[in-house]
């Protein structure tokens, strides 16, 4: 086993180029300068680089002193379009841009992995890749199947992803064995009705009225037409109608995000949303519009491949500290098309600070996460790896 004491020496590299990503944070398809800094330091690492994958996504090749299997590790390396609101030294210098889902970790203890085994070679019995890739938070389709569908990991007999996470304490991993987060679809509905003067709604046909009705029968499709032992989520996140108090407008548009875990509970969902949609809007003499825009599908992790993620970690970081998750994510990960075609398995890295009373989840302005876990992450990505490739 590779302990903490070992992976220190590489601690400062990792923090270092963790704080310069989060400071120059790049949105999906544009990680541009982020791909650069990848592509500079594998090439000094001695990786062999395939380039330009998804845009910008990067995936380095070592091969080991001795022969074996070949793993992959992926790091997603795209931000959010959101405005920092921590007061931090590395805080983000791109007005509106800002990594508040921790992907400049993933993408730093990567590179701190790929440098350690590219000093120690003799360790590895087998082929390392290291995936940097783009666009995890879209837009759709991301950058997940860009990798798999380019056929860059086919050589793999196994693919891992971890994901930093403010929910749980630094020290500690989470990991979900099967069914672990869901489908991550979005919508758009348009309502066409007819505008008129507030105080005459009968010589019009209110869109606003249609888009409400709308919005509470879809609770319906949750509540009754889906069995309870299967979850499904629908959200209506957006709404847009309307210029002024007194006027009824012509249209109003809405998106949201459906959530499932199974195909079938899946395309049952959409089916039962356009009929609620289509008699509602008939019912109102109006007319609609509704787009369904196919996410990343559901991610499965392979039984075998958690058990041995969860054997390491105990072994790494202790027994106690290693959280088997009786239930899945309702969020969505395109790591799930890796897992379609590959064993293998992802898994939650705790980056809370113990020390702090108050914290932040992923995707708020003011998330961040204590530097200590990167340290953590990276040893566990060494040991995953070695262990594997020496089973």
């Amino acid at each position: 086993m590779i302990t903490k004491q070992t992976v220190s020496s590489y601690h400062d590299y990792i923090i270092s180029k963790r704080r310069d990503f989060h400071m120059h944070p790049e949105p999906g398809f544009q990680e541009f300068r982020t791909s650069k800094i990848i592509k500079e330091e594998l090439l000094s690492f001695g990786f062999e680089l395939e380039e330009g994958i998804g845009v910008t996504g990067i995936v380095g090749t070592l091969k080991g002193d001795h022969p074996g299997k070949t793993i992959g590790f992926r790091a997603d390396i795209d931000a959010l379009m959101m405005q920092e609101e921590n007061d931090v030294a590395y805080k983000s210098t791109y007005p509106g841009v800002m990594h508040s889902c921790g992907h400049d970790t993933h993408t730093a203890m990567l590179l701190g992995t790929a440098k350690f085994f590219s000093e120690h070679k003799d360790l590895l019995h087998g082929t390392l890749k290291v995936i940097f890739q783009s666009a995890e938070e879209g837009p759709m389709p991301g950058g997940g199947i860009s990798v798999v569908e380019g056929g860059y990991i086919d050589s793999c007999d196994a693919v891992f992803g971890n994901h930093i996470t403010a929910r749980d304490m630094c020290g500690m991993i989470a990991i979900k064995k099967g069914p672990a987060m869901a489908a991550p679809d979005e919508f758009k509905i348009k309502i066409i009705g007819t505008g008129t003067h507030a105080s005459a709604p009968h010589t019009g046909q209110d869109p606003l009225l249609t888009a409400s009705q709308i919005i509470m029968a879809f609770q319906n499709i949750i509540s009754r037409n889906i069995n309870p032992n299967k979850p499904a989520v629908i959200s209506v996140c957006t709404i847009h109608g309307g210029t002024a108090f007194n006027i009824i407008p012509s249209t109003v548009e809405m998106t949201g995000t459906v959530r499932t875990l199974e195909p079938a509970v899946r395309d049952l969902v959409f089916s039962r949303m356009e009929e609620t949609i289509k008699q509602l809007t008939a019912l109102n003499q109006s007319t609609y519009e509704f787009e369904i825009i196919k996410s990343y599908p559901p991610l499965f992790n392979n039984i075998e491949m958690s058990d041995f993620v969860i054997d390491v970690a105990s072994e790494v970081i202790g027994k106690e500290n290693v959280i088997i998750l009786d239930e899945p994510s309702m969020g969505g990960e395109d790591f799930s098309y890796y897992l379609e075609r590959k064993p293998g398995a992802y898994f939650w890295l705790g980056g809370r600070n113990k020390n702090e009373p108050n914290f932040y989840n992923n995707h708020n302005p003011k998330f961040d996460i204590d530097e200590e876990s990167l340290l953590i992450g990276t040893t566990l990505q060494i040991n995953i790896i070695l262990s594997y490739l020496n089973r």
